[in-house]
């Protein structure tokens, strides 16, 4: 209720009664117009103005007169452009236009006397329509609120957070902002304490968006006065606890009762609430569906029980059981109180606002017991005759009882809530690919109707879809499963959701062998030059196994072996073997080799300190025939544990050939014994394990030796030739000697062409009698200059090919 001065409601509640004096106002520019003063001329002839719970705004109607007096060139006809009301006599600017606002205000004062009162704001909107008719002009309009109800949402736009949310004030305040409507910002003189979790507003009407926001707080939100500040958009929350009235009165107020009615109709003493429970979710991730239940004993006494079913839809912002909770007690408190509603006119009480609590003192005719009820609506009139107010009067303060009504599943005869989801899914139809697979299916042709699927994945056969399986939602009958381990072997079931949430019968079970990546799948040039595959152990696709590209060639992986992610020499992981009694070793996938071609293999080893005899470590290379047999295994070297743990090479300085009927060779590092020469068992780190193939290494080519020279080949001795190294130098070997036949000459021999140097070089040389000198000419040509020709050394010679 409006708050009244001492003078004011002491004039209302007089037995002499009291005068009411109305003016309407029509805001031009920034300048009042009191239609009671245009030109010097009263134009009002009555006005109205009505609330009701049951509409979110207030409307009214306003009668004028068209002239006033004899000259009918002055007119409030918006039409007539020539009235000195319609314009400024330059520009056209009718008085009485649509969209204009209206304000209506009273004044009451003892009887007999003028306007010398305060003048009291009574309604706050605007013109919507000016209906000119005979003698009169009506306008009506709505209040202010009204414009929310002419906006629509043009877009959908997502509100609130899932963490701590976001107060329901604050969200109808970003509603508003969406279509520049600040102005409306909602005023809670309680704060609502509701916190709303991340939802999507969908297009619909401005105000239907705030009102159902409201309604799911169980609060009224309307264009309210507000002390100190006029009309204000008030979110605020019936006082349905209240006990006491506000105002009251009695039959020397009202010659008799309007209406007096009982109605059952109305009458609700239990309901159930369905909602989605946001703190309890199923494998999908998707709200579990629950029910709460609210009960009016003492009205079911009465009445017997009058039971009403809402289902909130999986969306809603009722999502807690407290929110459904409470949802339920605003509902029972509106709807299951008195049956009895009264009408009746007063005196013009403009002060009464819907919701307050009123005693009404009886008068022996309708009642003997005074009647506290709410104001469910109110019908302001005045005009020449008199000036009233007709109250509808019902139950406890409450918000709208129609609306309440609408949220039923079915008016006072719930329906069963549907808990059963979508039959079986069937038909399913796996298609295997590169660490995924998918899965199509058809959807049951009976049962209740599907909205979405789930898809459940295990690696147990016969398992139970739950929230540990779920791997995702979809709307098509099609699902893609990514991230799979290749090789591995897994179980997949379909089961359907219907637009509620509710789950149904899972499907068959089928099987998903996701595969390794092929040859085939890369691109036409595309290539591979990695030997070891997964060196450094960064690859761990499969839980429980060991790294991508390795297994266990001595002991059990998860016992005498597993990963570590600690003490690493290079990335995030390492392999350690553990300090078991096994002769743990790991082993890399084979690669190619080629018979005589020659390996560096080498690796990174950390082995528990202290240096102990027989904590040793080995690095081995075994090799395989193109069958795959075993031909024979190489030691490449064995590292003897040091006083810190800290990680040493293996085999970096090592070489080794394969054999000549080779064609794989296959990587294992691991313990060299299980135990170490104090019979204690011991851990190893091995990490960043590399095999490098080393260039062949190139053949001699023979000389053309000159006329009484040969190759001496005793002792073991090689032929005499020259090869090229590093591509630009030129090596030679061997021993020159005289033939035994021919006329030995200066010249010795002649190089193969492509080894001549590009200028003379002469070198010191051993030969039989000693030192000697040798040149070799840019033809080839290797003279001997000083010295014995029966035995020359070529020993250490070399030269570049490119100065």
């Amino acid at each position: 209720m409006r708050s009244l001065t001492p003078a004011e409601s002491a004039l209302m509640l007089s037995a002499a009664g009291y005068t009411t004096w109305l003016r309407v106002r029509l805001l031009v520019g920034t300048v009042d117009v009191d239609l009671s003063s245009v030109r010097g001329h009263d134009w009002l002839l009555d006005a109205s103005w009505t609330a009701t719970l049951d509409a979110p705004v207030g409307t009214a109607s306003v009668t004028l007169r068209r002239f006033v007096g004899p000259d009918e060139a002055l007119t409030l006809s918006p039409q007539v452009v020539s009235s000195p009301v319609n314009g400024s006599g330059i520009l056209y600017d009718p008085l009485l236009r649509e969209g204009r606002t209206m304000r209506i205000d009273c004044m009451v004062v003892p009887l007999g006397l003028g306007k010398v009162g305060t003048w009291r704001e009574c309604f706050y909107g605007r013109i919507e329509d000016v209906d000119v008719g005979g003698e009169t002009i009506t306008l009506t309009g709505r209040d202010m609120a009204g414009i929310l109800q002419d906006i629509n949402l043009k877009e959908e736009r997502n509100h609130g957070n899932n963490t701590v949310g976001v107060a329901v004030q604050t969200v109808m305040n970003e509603i508003l902002g969406g279509e520049n409507q600040w102005a409306f910002g909602p005023y809670c003189p309680v704060d609502p304490m509701w916190q709303l979790g991340r939802f999507t507003q969908a297009k619909m009407p401005l105000m239907d968006a705030l009102q159902d926001l409201a309604a799911q707080l169980g609060w009224d939100l309307r264009l309210r006065w507000r002390e100190g500040h006029g009309f204000a958009f008030t979110l605020s929350q019936p006082e349905r606890a209240t006990t006491t009235a506000l105002w009251f009165f009695g039959p020397e107020s009202y010659e008799d009762l309007d209406s007096l009615v009982r109605r059952l109709t109305d009458i609700r003493n239990a309901v159930r609430i369905v909602y989605a429970d946001a703190n309890d979710r199923d494998a999908g991730g998707n709200a579990k569906r629950k029910v709460i239940t609210e009960v009016n004993s003492a009205s079911i006494g009465v009445y017997g029980e009058r039971w009403a079913e809402i289902v909130e839809a999986s969306t809603s912002n009722i999502n807690t059981e407290p929110e459904a909770r409470r949802l339920a007690r605003a509902f029972i408190d509106d709807l299951s109180e008195s049956a009895l509603e009264i009408s009746v006119t007063v005196p013009l009480w403009w002060h009464l606002e819907l919701g307050d609590l009123v005693k009404i003192l009886p008068d022996g005719i309708n009642f003997d017991e005074p009647q506290e009820l709410a104001v469910q609506s109110v019908e302001h009139t005045a005009s020449a005759k008199g000036a009233a107010t007709k109250l509808t009067l019902r139950g406890r303060p409450s918000t709208s009882r129609i609306a309440w009504l609408k949220r039923e599943a079915i008016p006072g005869i719930g329906k069963a809530a549907p808990f059963t989801g979508p039959d079986a899914p069937a038909s399913l139809v796996v298609t295997n690919t590169v660490n995924s697979g998918s899965v199509s299916f058809t959807p049951a042709a009976t049962g209740p109707v599907w909205d979405a699927f789930e898809m459940h994945v295990s690696t147990t056969s016969g398992f139970a879809p739950s929230s540990s399986t779920f791997r995702g939602l979809s709307s098509t009958t099609r699902f893609d499963v990514t991230g799979l381990a290749p090789g591995a072997t897994y179980y997949a079931r379909v089961r359907g959701r219907d637009a509620k949430g509710n789950v149904g019968t899972a499907s068959t079970e089928v099987v998903l062998s996701p595969r390794h990546v092929a040859p085939a799948d890369w691109l036409p040039l595309a290539t591979t030059a990695s030997i070891v595959v997964n060196p450094d152990f960064e690859a761990t696709t499969l839980t429980g196994a060991p790294p991508d590209g390795w297994t266990m060639a001595n002991g059990t992986w998860g016992t005498d072996a597993r990963l570590e992610t600690t003490t690493v020499f290079s990335g995030s992981k390492a392999v350690r073997l553990e300090a078991t009694s096994a002769l743990s070793r790991i082993r890399a996938q084979r690669f190619i080799v080629r018979g005589e071609e020659r390996l560096n293999v080498s690796a990174m080893v950390l082995i528990q300190e202290p240096g102990v005899t027989g904590r040793e470590v080995g690095l081995y290379v075994a090799w395989y025939d193109r069958h795959g047999a075993l031909i024979s295994t190489t030691t490449v070297q064995t590292l003897q544990g040091v006083a810190l743990p800290i990680f040493n090479g293996v085999g970096e300085d090592v070489t080794v050939t394969a054999p000549s009927a080779a064609s794989y060779g296959e990587v294992i590092v691991g313990k060299v014994t299980p135990l170490d020469g104090t019979g204690a068992t011991f851990y190893a780190i091995i990490d960043s394990v590399r095999v490098l193939i080393l260039p062949a290494t190139p053949g001699f080519t023979p000389v053309t030796f000159g006329p009484g020279f040969t190759a001496d080949l005793s002792s073991g001795r090689s032929f005499v030739g020259s090869r090229i190294e590093n591509g630009d130098r030129v090596f030679l070997r061997g021993v020159v000697a005289l033939s035994g036949g021919g006329t030995p000459g200066t010249l010795l021999f002649t190089v193969f062409g492509t080894m001549r140097p590009p200028q003379p070089e002469t070198f010191e040389v051993r030969t039989n009698t000693g030192s000697g000198r040798i040149t070799i000419y840019p033809n080839g040509e290797a003279r001997l200059e000083a010295g014995g020709n029966a035995f020359v050394s070529l020993a250490g010679l070399n030269y570049a090919l490119n100065l």
